[in-house]
């Protein structure tokens, strides 16, 4: 019988089977004490888990610090929104700094954990990154449509879509597509009450790929240029035309934060702020300049459209019955863009056809465009400048089947880089 520091007593007048009896009484009280071997630590993972994430604290630290100091360096102590020294004039600073951060994150915990990357266009910047050209395509198979839809699920997130593979569609009209990470589009065509209604549905990553171009990138440029030249210079996924602006003196005009024309009483004015939201004004609803100019600030604006009416709001359907600019009530090529929940878009024109289907008055827009469950729809110019332009060029007929010299349009862009950035640093 051997000697043990824990038993003495057993040393050579004890027997075995005694020492055996205690040794296991004792052994199992320890077991029921002690936690199961599968929960017990493991030191190994726990020590490559902890250089991990030592690691990725020193990425932050370090990424904090630079933030920080680009913080102390850009914005005014004094100012009560940031301002950069440039001059650039972004407001939206906070946003900028979480997605470095939040991308900093992605990159310095690798495959321990998914975090997806959030990429923005600068407010400034007169291009976009160029599109995947493998991300675009065209069928005429709903399934196919369906399936893109399926994949696309996280950027959708849990969105309900407006693409519906009962539609009526048009016979002989392709579906047209493009997806990537950033930027979800699909075209079609659809018979709504005997009209040709030509759809865009987009949904996005981040507000900054809502965009609006200008011709000559200048306000008040008394150049023109047809609306699929404007889309493909600035590489556009898809755009529709804008209010015409130089057209006529209405309304009010907001362009990179900028108020252009403050004309408060004629007619509605819809504005897009930086995270991608349509924000209407209805005609009078301002006392003054400097109360549509804090509205603007208030509202951290970055461009108006003003042609309207209003179609749709908070998901009501408005009825028009006159209004100064349109000729509502009459059968014209109509344009409009709605908004469905958040960075989720939708444009329809109704234009004349081959077979000579009608076209639509300004009540019968809404109506169908509404029918979409959209929550707030506004009327962009129409006439042969209604237009919406994708892979190369439009692909609504339009009137005259001959595009019309404009002076803008809004657009949609991917975020991706390669051409463009990852943020706005």
């Amino acid at each position: 019988m051997p000697v043990t520091d824990e038993y003495p007593e057993y040393e050579h007048d004890h027997g075995y089977e005694e020492f055996r009896e205690d040794f296991s009484r004792d052994y199992e009280e320890y077991e029921a004490e002690a936690p199961a071997e599968e929960a017990r630590p493991k030191k190994g993972k726990n020590i490559l888990l902890e250089l991990v994430m030592t690691f990725a604290g020193l990425i932050f630290l370090g990424a904090s610090v630079l933030a920080l100091v680009w913080v102390c360096l850009n914005v005014h102590p004094d100012a009560g929104t940031a301002t950069t020294v440039s001059g650039s004039g972004k407001l939206n600073l906070m946003s900028n700094l979480d997605a470095y951060m939040n991308n900093a994150a992605s990159d310095a915990l690798g495959d321990l954990t998914y975090i997806r990357k959030i990429y923005t266009i600068d407010e400034n910047a007169t291009v976009a990154p160029v599109p995947n050209p493998d991300g675009f395509g065209t069928t005429d198979d709903p399934a196919v449509i369906q399936k893109l839809i399926d994949d696309a699920w996280e950027l959708i997130a849990g969105q309900d879509m407006i693409w519906n593979a009962n539609a009526d569609f048009v016979p002989g009209e392709p579906m047209r597509y493009y997806y990537d990470e950033t930027i979800l589009v699909i075209q079609w065509k659809e018979y709504i009450d005997g009209r040709c209604c030509t759809m865009a549905e987009v949904k996005l990553a981040h507000g900054s790929q809502l965009r609006r171009k200008i011709a000559d990138d200048t306000y008040g440029s008394s150049v023109l240029l047809y609306a699929s030249e404007m889309a493909n210079a600035v590489n556009s996924v898809v755009a529709i035309n804008g209010d015409f602006y130089t057209f006529r003196d209405l309304g009010i005009t907001v362009y990179q934060r900028q108020l252009y024309r403050s004309d408060l009483d004629s007619v509605d004015t819809c504005f897009f702020d930086t995270n991608g939201n349509m924000i209407f004004s209805k005609a009078g609803q301002f006392a003054d300049t400097a109360a549509a100019e804090q509205f603007i600030q208030d509202n951290d604006i970055l461009f108006s459209v003003s042609f309207g009416p209003v179609l749709v709001d908070n998901g009501e359907l408005l009825q028009c019955d006159s209004y100064p600019i349109g000729e509502i009530n009459t059968e014209y090529s109509r344009s409009c863009i709605a908004q469905k929940g958040e960075l989720h878009y939708l444009l329809m024109t109704i234009n004349h056809t081959m077979d000579s289907r009608p076209r639509a008055t300004i009540n019968e827009l809404g109506s169908y465009i509404h029918s979409k469950g959209v929550d707030k729809a506004y009327t962009l110019d129409g006439g042969q400048t209604a237009e919406i332009v994708m892979m190369g060029g439009p692909v609504n007929y339009v009137d005259y089947n001959n595009e019309r010299l404009v002076s803008d349009i809004i657009y949609f862009a991917t975020a991706l880089p390669g051409g463009g950035q990852e943020v706005s640093q």
